[in-house]
């Protein structure tokens, strides 16, 4: 009797919506509404709720919700539209200071390459992250202004997730402690965005004895092709946009007590794994319009 060779295809997840806030409208109320918006001082960049991390070791993400309260989940199932590697460095030790000012970095990268000095005497300055003696393992400061063993910059991943049947995107930054770790989950399942996950939390202590809460990426299925289609173009309108995103200190802080983060050294890891690496981006032809027709989404 023959063996029946076991099956790895994810199944496809037609039940799983994609929906859009103007979805329902007729082209004469989405003129009005473009109208309307153009009154408006528009900002730059993307709307997204926030998901924080627990600090503490806790197992359940801070989901904002309507009004800016906030609901714990313990799964996100969503799909991942876009993701890329961001780093910011604050020579401060974390709250240390009550200026305002410091909650933006001094230098911040929005790919983990190239940093850009953002204040003081070497403004504008351009940065290879690499070479950076600041993102090396040891120059990190602890609460006490002691040198710690993680880095004094912070490297980390910005996620944009849209859920099941909710118009409302949402941005996860994954702080150092589970970069590696959603670095390679989401390697193994690419490409990508066409896939459906689950985002959980699993408590893990560091090198140093402190808990945190490690980010888990599963996937449980496939796009069907038409939602797989809206998912590719929204990436390109986040993509072309995500770069006047900016970071501040609540990109690195902890959820719900916003309190100290847990630094990560090299003691943490086995190896050094092979860095994720992003889908080839789009050339000019694949950018959304600007300008007239239908709001973006989610601008």
């Amino acid at each position: 009797m023959a063996q029946q060779k076991k099956t790895t295809a994810l199944a496809v997840m037609d039940d799983f919506k994609i929906v859009s806030r103007y979805d329902g409208m007729t082209p004469e109320d989405l003129e009005e509404l473009q109208d309307q918006l153009e009154d408006l001082d528009q900002d730059t960049g993307i709307a997204c709720r926030s998901i924080k991390i627990p600090s503490g070791g806790g197992t359940a993400y801070e989901v904002q919700g309507e009004d800016d309260d906030t609901d714990p989940m313990k799964t996100i199932t969503g799909v991942v539209v876009f993701t890329h590697r961001l780093s910011g460095y604050w020579p401060n030790a974390y709250g240390s200071s009550n200026n305002p000012e410091d909650k933006l970095p001094t230098c911040a990268s929005m790919d983990g390459k190239t940093g850009i000095v953002q204040k003081g005497d070497n403004t504008g300055e351009v940065i290879t992250c690499e070479t950076c003696p600041w993102n090396q393992y040891g120059t990190a400061r602890d609460q006490a202004g002691n040198q710690a063993r993680g880095k004094a910059c912070k490297n980390m991943r910005r996620l944009y997730i849209l859920m099941d049947g909710d118009p409302n995107l949402y941005l996860l930054t994954v702080p150092p402690t589970s970069i590696r770790d959603v670095n390679n989950q989401l390697a193994k399942i690419a490409p990508y965005a066409d896939k459906v996950i689950t985002l959980s939390l699993e408590k893990a202590t560091n090198a140093g004895g402190t808990p945190y809460s490690k980010v888990v990426v599963k996937k449980i299925g496939v796009l069907p092709p038409p939602a797989a289609a809206v998912v590719k173009e929204l990436r390109h309108q986040i993509k072309a946009q995500y770069k006047n995103m900016a970071i501040t200190m609540d990109d690195y802080a902890a959820a719900p007590e916003r309190g100290k983060p847990v630094d990560v050294s090299a003691d943490d890891f086995d190896d050094d794994p092979a860095p994720f690496q992003e889908a080839p981006p789009h050339d000019d032809s694949d950018a959304p319009p600007t300008g007239g027709g239908e709001p973006l989404p989610f601008a």
